[in-house]
């Protein structure tokens, strides 16, 4: 699938104020997020090519290729050689790089990261406990039941990991999901091997558990509680359950 009325007279660069301020080659980056909007297009859907694009926008493929690397590094298309570029699935990759830049640069902390998770996710399981149908609360029961199968310290975080996003799922707000998940990768590095994460595995199932029960049994009030306290003591614990290697807190 292409962008819509490629042939049509081309759109032009926006001639608003922001323009003036903006390279050429982020003015046609814009432009092509307009359109990829406003023609609906999913994930996997191809663009058209660069001198398809050049020619329409009136620029050289050099702007094309600059715009490109823009909607790249904003997580709205992908690039890759042979196949050209195409609607990027969004899966918050960009998000986690900026969660670990913030990290890494010592702009925030890792209890601050995870005051932040404690805070949206008291909210989003409220929300889950309110909306989630059969389907989403067979993936959280899912979830738990990997996460207690005494597996090795990979496959448990992975199902921890997947213990909140489907969570997050449940809640039927898309905001929640996309914040989530980058969150989830983040700590995926920081509890690498970590010793104190192993030791807090059995609390974390009956945490878990509780908050699954809640969410079940539809009272937002337990839901929200039961998140609370989980979420609570891993912020308490927090140095003792990162890898020291992985972050700075």
């Amino acid at each position: 699938m292409t962008i819509d009325s490629l042939d049509s007279p081309a759109v032009g660069l926006r001639p608003d104020r922001r323009a003036k301020r903006q390279s050429l080659s982020d003015q046609v980056a814009e432009s092509i997020t307009d359109k990829l909007i406003a023609d609906g297009l999913k994930a996997g859907d191809k663009l058209p090519t660069e001198p398809e694009l050049a020619e329409y926008y009136g620029v050289s493929r050099s702007v094309i290729r600059e715009a490109g690397r823009i909607l790249t590094e904003r997580g709205l298309v992908d690039i890759r050689p042979g196949r050209g570029m195409t609607v990027a699935d969004f899966d918050g990759a960009a998000i986690s790089r900026q969660f670990g830049l913030v990290l890494d640069m010592q702009h925030g902390t890792f209890r601050q990261l995870m005051e932040m998770r404690l805070v949206m996710e008291v909210g989003m399981t409220e929300y889950a406990a309110l909306r989630h149908t059969a389907e989403d609360m067979a993936l959280i029961r899912t979830a738990l039941a990997a996460f207690g199968a005494n597996q090795g310290q990979n496959e448990t975080l992975q199902a921890d990991i997947d213990f909140h996003a489907a969570v997050a799922a449940a809640s039927h707000n898309p905001f929640f999901v996309h914040l989530v998940n980058p969150v989830n990768d983040y700590l995926r590095k920081a509890y690498d091997e970590s010793r104190g994460y192993v030791a807090a595995q059995s609390q974390t199932y009956a945490e878990h558990a509780k908050i699954a029960d809640a969410i079940e049994s539809r009272d937002p009030t337990l839901a929200a509680a039961a998140a609370r306290e989980h979420l609570q003591r891993v912020l308490d614990a927090s140095e003792d359950l990162i890898t020291k290697s992985a972050v700075s807190s």
